[in-house]
């Protein structure tokens, strides 16, 4: 069921107990026709199933709701926000959890958006460097990249020395006995 999305979550209080709710909509054209509201504590999978009925549809269907609800869930608790596409702001080391904070405040949730900030937001943080943020944003990501090519690298020159050793046996097995020459059992 990835075919939904997280919208929000709200709590709210009865006495002493909180509440957690979180609004679903489906992905695609219904997105913005279709939101529902659903206590979160009754979407989590329950765990003391048999696997008889951990094979079930049911289960299955709830168990693939929650892996797209319960990732947005804990980032929630912590109190921060998993954005759907970028490098989340706490993956980055050049931000501390305040300036993070009043970046999420200001709807910067991506490291990619601090590198595109614009001199508006820029002029408006509160904090001592926050002009030199952007350029710090793209070397961290240009740098997470070149690290990715680095390990892409290294994998496919692996791949190319266990191919070369294994062209070179069959290259081996080709020289013992060459083409059209007869097997030293057969011309005895």
């Amino acid at each position: 069921m990835s075919g939904i999305r997280v919208i929000s979550f709200k709590t709210e209080y009865k006495g002493d107990k909180a509440i957690i709710w979180v609004e679903l909509a489906p992905s695609g054209e219904n997105f913005d026709k279709v939101r529902t509201w659903h206590q979160v504590s009754k979407l989590i999978p329950p765990a003391d199933w048999d696997e008889t009925k951990k094979a079930s549809d049911s289960y299955i269907a709830m168990a693939d709701r929650w892996n797209v609800v319960g990732p947005a869930y804990q980032a929630y608790v912590a109190g921060t926000e998993v954005p759907e596409h970028g490098t989340p702001l706490a993956a980055w080391s050049g931000v501390t959890a305040e300036q993070a904070a009043i970046l999420r405040g200001m709807g910067i949730r991506t490291v990619e958006e601090v590198r595109d900030m614009g001199e508006g937001p820029l002029g408006r943080l509160p904090f001592p460097g926050a002009r030199q943020m952007p350029k710090l944003a793209g070397d961290y990501l240009s740098g997470a990249s070149a690290a990715e090519k680095d390990a892409e690298l290294a994998t496919m020159r692996e791949r190319m020395a266990a191919m070369e050793e294994m062209l070179a046996d069959r290259m081996g097995e080709a020289q013992k006995r060459g083409p059209g020459r007869p097997r030293k059992d057969e011309a005895a």
